[in-house]
């Protein structure tokens, strides 16, 4: 399944789902997702609603359907 977020998943396979166990190991997952999804430009959405005081919920779900995935089955597929 392609990655919603990365659109070169296929030659990382692996980011997302770093960036996952990165953030949920995180004492701060607020600024742990900053600061890896600014080298990141495809997840600089998520990173100005966060800053803006949005959901970041609503936007996963907004690429999830741009993008034809299933936000369920992407987040069981990274979580595991």
């Amino acid at each position: 399944m392609p990655n919603p977020f990365y659109e070169s998943s296929f030659r990382q396979p692996n980011y997302i789902q770093d960036l996952y166990k990165a953030i949920s190991q995180s004492k701060n997952p607020y600024q742990t997702f900053i600061t890896l999804a600014g080298n990141n430009p495809q997840l600089q959405p998520i990173v100005n609603v966060i800053k803006s005081g949005g959901n970041p919920q609503a936007i996963f779900n907004d690429m999830c359907k741009q993008r034809g995935v299933n936000p369920e089955e992407f987040l069981k597929s990274i979580t595991g």
